[in-house]
C-alpha cells in the first residue's frame, strides 16, 4: 500500500473509530468507482425509524453507508478515475482503497469485508446502550417484529401481562360498581385501562385479540367491548382514579401482598404541596392546598369529641331495649311492604318538616308510612298536627337543642347529626328497611315505590342520591346523607352500628355526611357492602347542586319536562335562605301565621296538645303553591328579572 492509501485508511479508521488492521487494504468499503454503481439511499421505513433500542442498529448501518458512499463520491468527482498519476499508479478512490499492487478484489470479497466493518461499528454501539439499560429492559432482535414484543418485561409478568381498553360507559353499563360516574363519551376519560395479571385472563374468543393485548402489534393498546375483556378474569379488582385537584400526580402499582388500600403521598411538610420537599406518607383526604380533611378526634382537653361522644354512647346503650320496644308496634302499624320512611327534626327547623308534608298531601301523596324522630316536644305536636306518627325518643334526643342551625356545620346543625344517625338504625336493627330523608324535600313521585321496584337496583344494600360536591372530603362516593335508602339486611345493620359508633368522628369533623361517606368505602371493602350513588347528571334526585349550576337542567325541571322524584333543597346555607328559594320554585306550602309558631300559637289554645287528628293541616296547608320573588339569579317558577341577586357574579336566570 503507499503512502496516499495509507494516509486515506488512517484517516478513515480514526473518523469511523474503526481499528485500521480491521479494513481490507485490498478491497472497497463500496465499489462507488465502479461504472454504474452506486450506494442506494435509505428506504422511507429506514428513515422514519422509532427512537429504540432495535433501531440502533438499523441507524448505525445507514449512517456509515452514507458517509463512506459520501466520501467516494466526493473523492471520485476531485481526482477522477484517471486525473493524477504518482508513481506511475492512477490515484483513484478504487485505487487508494485497494492499493496499488497485487489483483483486484472480487465483488463478493469486497461485500464481506464491509459487512463485517459496520458489524464491529454496530456492536461497539450496541454494547455501550446495553450498559445503560434497566433491569427488566428488553432489545429486540434486528429481525424481530413488534408483534413478537411483549408489552411488558419479565420483571413484572406476575402482575402485568398484557393491556387492553374498553370503553368506560360500556363498562360501567355492565357491572354497575355503584360509584357515581361521570360520563366518559368524548372526554380524556373516555376509556378505561383493564391490565391482565395472569395470562389466563386473557380473551380466549379472539386470538387476535389476545395476541395484541400480551404483545406489541404497533397499533396501541387495543381496544374492545368489556364481555370480552373481562371473559376469563376470574377475579377483578377495581380502582377508581382522577386528579381533581390537577395536582402533577403519579399512580405506582406494585408487585406485593395484595393491598385493597390506597396510600397517598405528597410532596408536604404538612402544609402547601413544596416540589423542593420529598415524597412523604399523608392522609388520603389531605389536599394539595394543606388541609387535612380527616384527622383524629382528640381525646385530651375540656372538649375532648371523644368523651362526649362515650356519654351519648352510653345513654344509647342503656336505653336501646326500651326505646325497640316501643317502636315494634309503631313500626308494624306505618310500615309498607317493610319500608319506611324516617325523617327527624327540631323545633327550628319545623317549618320545612311541615312544608314537606303540606307539599305532599296537597299533591295526593300518603303520608301514613312517614315516621318523624322529633328531638322536642314542640316539633312532635306539629309533626302531629299534620297527621305525622312520630316517636319521640326523650332519652336520646331531649338534650339536643331546638334551635335552627344558623349555617353548615355549627353547633346546631352537628347536634342533629347523632338523631340522623340512631333513628335510621332504630328501624334496621327491627329488620325494615328505610328511606331517610332531610325536611327540606318535595315530591313529585313516591320514591319508595321505584326503590323496591326496580329490578336494576334490587342487589344494592344502600343507595345514595349524588350530594353533587366531587371534593376529597367526600371521596369515593360523594354520597347525599339527606336521601337515601337501605336494605335491611347484616351488612347495613353495622354499617350503621359502626356509624354509631365513630359519632366522635361527626362531632370532630362537623359533618355527618362526611363520616357516613368513608365507612361506606371501607365496609364496601371489607364486607362486600353494595352502594350505588346515582349520578348527579340523573333526572330522578335533583338537589342544590341543580339547583346552583345545572341551570338549563332546572329550566326543563320547571316546564315538568323532567322525570323527578323528589327535589332537594341541599347546598344553601340555613333554613331561612331554603324557605326563600322553595318559594320562587313554586314549592311552598306553609302559611306565614304557622312559621317558627308552636301547635298552641297556631291553633289559639294552652298547654300540650296530642293532635291526632291533623288538626293543623287546614289552618296552616295552603291550597295553592305561594309563589314570591327574591333573587334573579336563581331558578324561578316565573321571572324574577327585577329582584336583585345572592351571588355576586351572577346574571339573571332568564
Amino acid at each position: 500500500m503507499d503512502v496516499h492509501s495509507n494516509l486515506l485508511f488512517e484517516s478513515i479508521s480514526v473518523f469511523v473509530g474503526i481499528p485500521k488492521h480491521t479494513i481490507s487494504p485490498s478491497c472497497p468499503l463500496f465499489p462507488s468507482d465502479q461504472p454504474g454503481k452506486t450506494c442506494p439511499p435509505p428506504t422511507d421505513e429506514e428513515a422514519h425509524q422509532p427512537s429504540n433500542p432495535n433501531a440502533i442498529i438499523l441507524l448505525v448501518k445507514i449512517t456509515f453507508v452514507s458517509l463512506v458512499c459520501g466520501s467516494s463520491y466526493l473523492a471520485g468527482s476531485l481526482w477522477g478515475r484517471h486525473s493524477l498519476e504518482l508513481h506511475v499508479a492512477p490515484l483513484s478512490v478504487g485505487s487508494l482503497v485497494r492499493g496499488s499492487g497485487g489483483r483486484d478484489a472480487t465483488d463478493a470479497e469486497c461485500e464481506q469485508a464491509r459487512e463485517q466493518w459496520i458489524e464491529l461499528r454496530v456492536q461497539r454501539e450496541l454494547e455501550q446502550y446495553k450498559e445503560n439499560l434497566l433491569p427488566g429492559e428488553i432489545i429486540r432482535g434486528p429481525n424481530q417484529p413488534d408483534s413478537e414484543t411483549k408489552r411488558f418485561p419479565t420483571s413484572v409478568e406476575r402482575f402485568a401481562t398484557g393491556i387492553a381498553r374498553v370503553k368506560k360507559d360500556d363498562l360501567d353499563a355492565l357491572f354497575d360498581f355503584g360509584n357515581p360516574m361521570e360520563k366518559g363519551a368524548g372526554t380524556s376519560d373516555e376509556d378505561a385501562i383493564i391490565i391482565y395479571n395472569d395470562r389466563n385472563a386473557l380473551p380466549s374468543s379472539n386470538n387476535s385479540l389476545a395476541h395484541a393485548i400480551e404483545y406489541n402489534d404497533g397499533q396501541g393498546i387495543p381496544l374492545t367491548d368489556p364481555q370480552t375483556a373481562t371473559e376469563n378474569c376470574d377475579g377483578m379488582n377495581v380502582i377508581f382514579t382522577g386528579n381533581p385537584e390537577h395536582t402533577a400526580q403519579c399512580t405506582a402499582l406494585i408487585g406485593n401482598y395484595e393491598s385493597y388500600h390506597i396510600q397517598r403521598w405528597m410532596r408536604t411538610d404538612g402544609g402547601k404541596i413544596d416540589h423542593h420537599l420529598p415524597l412523604t406518607h399523608v392522609s388520603r383526604g389531605f389536599a394539595p392546598r394543606g388541609k387535612s380533611n380527616f384527622y383524629a378526634p382528640p381525646y385530651d382537653g375540656r372538649n375532648s369529641q371523644v368523651k362526649r361522644h362515650w356519654k351519648m354512647l352510653l345513654t344509647f346503650l342503656q336505653n336501646v331495649d326500651a326505646v325497640l320496644e316501643d317502636l315494634t308496634p309503631i313500626l308494624k302499624k306505618v310500615a309498607r311492604n317493610n319500608a319506611v320512611v324516617v325523617m327527624t327534626c327540631n323545633h327550628g327547623q319545623s317549618a320545612l318538616l311541615m312544608n314537606f308534608a303540606c307539599s305532599a298531601r296537597r299533591k295526593g301523596f300518603d303520608l301514613g308510612n312517614v315516621l318523624v324522630f322529633p328531638s322536642d316536644k314542640e316539633t312532635k305536636e306539629l309533626a302531629e298536627g299534620l297527621g305525622l306518627t312520630t316517636y319521640y325518643d326523650e332519652k336520646n334526643m331531649g338534650p339536643l337543642p331546638s334551635g335552627g342551625a344558623k349555617r353548615y356545620g355549627d353547633k346546631y346543625f352537628t347536634a342533629m347529626m347523632y338523631a340522623k344517625v340512631i333513628c335510621v338504625l332504630y328501624p334496621l336493627m327491627l329488620n325494615y328497611d328505610v328511606l331517610f330523608q332531610d325536611v327540606d324535600i318535595v315530591y313529585f313521585k313516591d320514591p319508595v315505590s321505584y326503590f323496591q321496584n326496580d329490578p336494576k337496583i334490587q342487589h344494592f344494600d344502600v343507595l345514595f342520591q349524588h350530594d353533587g360536591s366531587n371534593t376529597i372530603r367526600y371521596a369515593p362516593y360523594s354520597a347525599n346523607s339527606g336521601f337515601y335508602y337501605v336494605r335491611a339486611n347484616k351488612r347495613s345493620q353495622y354499617l350503621f352500628t359502626s356509624l354509631l359508633y365513630h359519632s366522635d368522628l361527626i362531632l370532630t369533623w362537623d359533618s355527618h355526611q362526611q363520616a357516613l361517606v368513608q365507612l361506606l368505602a371501607e365496609h364496601s371493602s371489607l364486607f362486600g357492602l353494595n352502594v350505588k350513588v346515582f349520578s348527579r347528571d340523573t333526572e330522578m334526585f335533583p338537589g342544590g347542586y341543580h339547583f346552583h349550576n345545572r341551570h338549563e337542567f332546572m329550566k326543563k325541571f320547571l316546564k315538568g319536562k323532567t322525570d323527578t322524584y323528589i327535589f332537594h333543597m341541599s347546598w344553601t346555607e340555613n333554613k331561612d335562605i331554603k324557605l326563600l328559594f322553595l318559594r320562587q320554585l313554586g314549592e311552598w306550602y306553609v302559611e306565614d301565621k304557622c312559621i317558627g309558631s308552636t301547635a298552641s300559637e297556631i291553633l289559639g289554645t294552652g298547654g300540650s296538645l296530642s293532635l291526632g287528628d291533623a288538626s293543623l293541616f287546614e289552618p296552616c296547608c295552603a291550597a295553592k303553591p305561594i309563589f314570591s320573588c327574591h333573587y334573579k339569579d336563581k331558578p324561578s317558577k316565573l321571572p324574577c328579572k327585577d329582584s336583585t341577586t345572592i351571588d355576586k357574579t351572577s346574571r339573571s336566570f332568564w
